[in-house]
């Protein structure tokens, strides 16, 4: 008997495999209490290194190199460790679980095991991966029980990975008996392997008509309607009050087409969108609070792709305001790589960014991988991206390979600055004077306009360099931190949510709304009459917006603009429900300059900074409160173009004066005094150069 095949033996016969392995119909209790620790180290500025795959699955896979099994150890050597040290690593993210099951990936299990003593004994964090797919071919002969866990179409037909990767079925998360199953591999991680962080892969549901339509599933789905729609509001929404007989609707296409339809008004599919959100999450939740009785200060993330300048919430299940209650930070694998295109295009992941800090979570993101389109340059502007919009995370920079780890000068300089100033982007908080709604009935439900007036609007924004926040639906309780709220094109808005509205402009904020914002109720229903007619002044038997003019009107003590339409200097996309935006689209719309003075009218003049500088230059502003210091990044994406005396002009907060202003920066040494002259309650200073990217530090005394 082989070695390979003798440890397996003596592993199957043990009691505690035996207890891992063991076939379950149900799963145990989830606690429910909610998670309110939190991990310190993560606070303090991660750099990571990442493979992530098991050696098996390479194997399964095909397509890697003749060596690599030499090099997947070579990854998990102590010599890796030293070097991934040395160069500022200070998280690993290996396998846990892909879903080939415990036995087949056995020793692929016990190297993370060695790997996790080598890692902390050079004091670097260690995190473990776990799929969402079942590689069926050997799960189900150790499982016979995990046939079941698969997720199904509507023709009761097993749901696949990818039409490449057969082998892999998608496992069904609301499936109890696979619960049970995630359970114990998350024990085995956190307690067995002494992991510190677990991280999710594949967090969404498949795409429509891909959705899983198994028996918990369906079930679980008729229990959320029962809840959400009891008597007589159930009649009301669907023209009944009982739901025994609902299934999941079917979209009756071909596998994998889109869904070609524009807009979803049929009510029982959206309830189904928005169930698989609210599962979603609620899976998620239950991970986070089991791995944290576990252990408190173990870490949890997952990879939902992100990407919101796509209909996330109806493709995937995916609605950031639900799913980023849970965890410790998210991931992102958006393809929209930091750049300045030939036709003058912004390209960047400031979106993700800005929506994952509305929720208090950094976002991991690859810099360096063994994806191709990872190595495009110019990856020092993604460094210089991440710095200045993420919360204290610079994401993967590294894999795990001997030799392969030593930083090329251009990107050392930007790590090494991360490490440097990690101190300066410790519990900051981003300054957004504007919120821009993401409304989830209109966003998602609408998505060739809603989602990409809403794209337009954001991208006129960056590139006006106007400090903003992204926020949803549930945001709308906490407008009192913002002086204008922007709705473009939220044709889709609820009574409760424009009463919050209209009590934010009573009380003195600003309101930027385009198109057909409020024109319909939340589930999709015509108005007879503009929802936000009152707060344009317009007359009581208006029953449609202006078409042809911008309307300013003082509301109680606040202000609104109407914009008429956001004028699109490209073709629209697809009108259809699978709906993708592509960065190619985000040209600045032909009528920005209005936007901007929109905006600007609607906060009465008073926005906290402003910055002159060309329009391939972003700003964010960020505080640290602690230290009473305002942080301003500032990033070029026009790398090839140096920007010279950039004006920037700062609102100083009530209470307090401007007492010091430095400039560092990782294209040039030492650190800058930077004059100011304040007049009133605005300081104005000149940044003399920006190459890639410039930290402003803004010391603030209290009076």
């Amino acid at each position: 008997m082989s070695p390979r095949i003798l440890a397996i033996a003596m592993l199957c016969t043990s009691p505690s495999f035996l207890a891992i392995c063991a076939e379950t119909s149900r799963a145990e209790l989830w606690p429910r209490d909610p998670v309110t620790h939190r991990a310190s180290w993560m606070k303090k500025g991660v750099i990571t290194a990442s493979s992530m795959e098991p050696l098996t699955f390479y194997q399964r896979r095909g397509g890697s190199p003749v060596n690599i099994a030499e090099k997947w150890n070579a990854e998990r050597s102590e010599a890796a460790v030293r070097q991934l040290r040395d160069i500022g690593v200070n998280l690993v993210i290996v396998n846990l679980h892909k879903g080939a099951g415990l036995i087949a990936e056995h020793d692929d299990i016990e190297a993370t095991r060695r790997l996790v003593g080598i890692a902390h004994r050079h004091g670097l964090k260690v995190g473990g991966y776990v799929g969402a797919s079942m590689l069926y071919e050997t799960m189900y002969v150790e499982n016979p029980a995990a046939r079941d866990w698969r997720q199904i179409d509507e023709y009761g037909r097993p749901i696949y990975y990818t039409a490449d990767q057969t082998f892999r079925h998608m496992a069904c998360r609301n499936n109890p008996g696979y619960q049970a199953f995630v359970q114990k591999i998350l024990h085995l991680g956190v307690v067995d392997l002494k992991l510190d962080l677990i991280h999710f892969d594949q967090l969404m549901w498949w795409p429509e008509p891909l959705s899983c339509h198994c028996r918990h599933c369906a079930g679980q789905f008729r229990e959320y309607l029962k809840e959400r729609y009891q008597p007589p509001l159930g009649k009301e929404r669907f023209g009944y009050s009982f739901f025994n007989g609902v299934t999941p609707p079917p979209y009756n296409l071909p596998a994998g087409a889109p869904v070609r339809f524009s807009e979803l008004r049929n009510p029982l599919m959206q309830e189904w969108a928005r169930f698989r959100a609210w599962s979603l999450s609620k899976r998620y939740g239950e991970y986070d609070r089991y791995i944290h009785k576990l252990n408190p200060d173990a870490v949890l993330i997952g990879n939902p792709t992100m990407n919101i300048d796509s209909n996330v919430g109806f493709m995937y299940g995916v609605d950031l305001q639900q799913l980023l209650e849970h965890g410790d930070a998210i991931w992102s694998e958006e393809p929209n790589l930091a750049s300045w295109t030939d036709d003058g295009v912004l390209v960047s992941k400031i979106r993700s960014y800005k929506a994952a800090r509305t929720m208090g979570k950094p976002l991991f993101r690859w810099q360096g991988s063994p994806v191709p389109y990872i190595f495009k340059e110019p990856v020092e502007l993604r460094l210089a991206e991440a710095i200045a919009y993420n919360d204290n995370n610079l994401g993967v920079v590294a894999g795990g390979d001997v030799g392969g780890n030593v930083l090329p000068a251009n990107i050392k300089r930007f790590v090494d600055f991360f490490r440097e100033h990690s101190g300066n982007l410790t519990d900051t908080r981003s300054t957004g004077d504007v919120a821009v709604l993401r409304s989830f009935s209109s966003i998602e439900f609408n998505p060739a306009k809603s989602n990409f007036s809403t794209v337009l609007f954001e991208q006129t924004l960056i590139q006006a360099k106007i400090p903003f926040s992204i926020i949803f639906d549930r945001h709308l309780r906490q407008l009192s931190r913002f002086k204008v709220i922007v709705l473009a094109n939220q044709d889709a808005l609820s009574d409760e949510q424009l009463e919050q509205i209209r009590r934010f402009v009573t009380n003195g904020g600003g309101v930027v709304a385009t198109e057909n914002t409020a024109m319909l109720t939340d589930w999709r229903r015509p108005r007879m009459r503009p929802g936000i007619a009152d707060l344009l002044g317009l007359d009581s038997s208006a029953t449609e917006m202006p078409e042809r003019r911008t309307v300013q009107h003082r509301f109680g003590t606040g202000r609104v603009v109407y914009v008429p339409q956001i004028q699109q200097a490209t073709q629209p996309p697809t009108p259809e429900m699978s709906c993708f935006i592509p960065n190619r689209l985000w040209k600045l719309p032909r009528n920005y300059a209005d936007l901007v003075s929109a905006v600007r009218w609607a906060a009465d003049d008073r926005l906290t900074v402003s910055v002159d500088a060309p329009l391939h230059v972003t700003m964010e502003l960020a505080h640290q409160q602690s230290t009473n210091t305002f942080l301003l990044h500032l990033v070029n994406f026009n790398m090839k173009t140096r920007v010279s005396d950039v004006l920037v002009r700062f609102r100083v907060p009530a209470g307090f004066h401007l007492e010091d202003v430095s400039v560092e920066s990782p294209d040039w040494d030492g650190k800058q005094r930077v004059p100011f002259k304040t007049q009133d309650d605005v300081a104005t200073l000149t940044v003399p150069q920006l190459q890639v990217y410039d930290l402003v530090l803004l010391k603030l005394r209290a009076n």
